[in-house]
């Protein structure tokens, strides 16, 4: 019910997760004079119409090949995926726009030899493909867009290398960090559908009520009769976000207040927790390493997040939504 589709378009498409909170920095389009084919202005440099569309094709193609052409009309709180899609592929060209910029005033660099190497493989890989050589031709992804777009692959990656170094994330201090990182939670929820029941349940557990006889009561979960809204033990990224923060932000015997999700409101009570220490007795030294690497780059994404979220809160971010085509 709670799990969350973790495929990844592209490198650099994960930047699109960054962009939660960028709207506390935008300033609306109502601007007199915008160039039509502006889409966004970031510290006063453009983003124009053709760069989105390019950008965009790519990721229309993924979505149609993975969902079919129905994804699009398809709505989410209230938006169709389409709208949240183009919304997202915006807000990955500001982000890599910021760290652009930022990249160009640290003197981070990618040599121009990993550039044409990389350049060189995609187009033997193209040679061979002729459907996907006939989609880069029809969408005018000409050599310019591909350089640009493996350049700033290997920017973000540089960009990402210079962080760990500033930050000291060294394999000691990652060691010393993830043994006591918390890789898995057990909890139990009750949800229910309606707010204002939902708050009335709350009040009953904080009133110090059993907490699985309000489940087995009031909780609309499916799944509720049998489990008793005990979802067992579940690691990061199993649930939707929402739910899952709440979760893993917990103390054992700890009752969250309403944790709202497209499903309802959920009052969640944490059971358990499991960090990589717990995990050795339970788990071959390979799954240890492997979740050990997973805790790490967990880690460094987190504190790449916390740096995009620095530079948008010092940026001067304009987006122009109705210009997109």
């Amino acid at each position: 019910m709670f799990q969350i589709n973790k495929r990844i378009l592209s490198i650099t498409l994960i930047l699109t997760f960054l962009m939660a909170t960028l709207a506390a920095c935008q300033q609306p389009g109502d601007k007199p004079g915008v160039d039509e084919n502006v889409i966004a202005n970031v510290n006063g440099v453009n983003i124009y119409n053709e760069s989105f569309e390019k950008n965009f094709s790519i990721v229309e193609k993924r979505y149609n090949e993975w969902y079919t052409e129905n994804i699009w009309s398809q709505e989410i709180n209230g938006k169709t995926v389409l709208e949240i899609v183009k919304g997202q592929v915006l807000d990955k060209l500001i982000t890599e726009e910021l760290i652009k910029q930022e990249a160009d005033k640290k003197g981070i660099t990618v040599e121009e030899a990993k550039i044409e190497e990389t350049y060189n493989s995609f187009k033997d890989r193209l040679d061979q493909d002729e459907e996907l050589k006939t989609f880069y031709a029809d969408n005018n992804l000409d050599d310019e867009f591909v350089k640009k777009q493996i350049t700033m692959e290997m920017l973000v990656a540089e960009y990402e290398k210079a962080l760990i170094d500033e930050l000291g994330l060294n394999e000691e201090k990652l060691d010393e960090i993830t043994k006591d990182y918390v890789v898995q939670v057990r909890a139990k929820h009750i949800l229910i559908k309606d707010e204002a029941k939902a708050k009335e349940i709350l009040e009953k557990v904080k009133a110090g009520e059993d907490f699985t006889t309000l489940v087995k009561e009031h909780s609309e979960d499916p799944t509720a009769k049998d489990n008793a809204g005990d979802l067992g033990y579940f690691s990061r990224n199993a649930m939707v976000p929402q739910f899952e923060e709440a979760a893993f932000s917990l103390e054992v015997g700890e009752v969250s207040d309403l944790v709202q999700t497209e499903y309802g409101y959920h009052i969640i009570k944490l059971e358990g927790k499991k960090t990589i220490e717990d995990l050795k007795e339970e788990i071959s030294e390979e799954e240890l390493e492997l979740e050990k690497q997973n805790v790490e780059s967990k880690i460094i994404q987190d504190k790449f997040i916390e740096r995009i979220e620095e530079l948008k809160s010092k940026a001067e971010i304009e987006r122009f939504e109705e210009n997109l085509k």
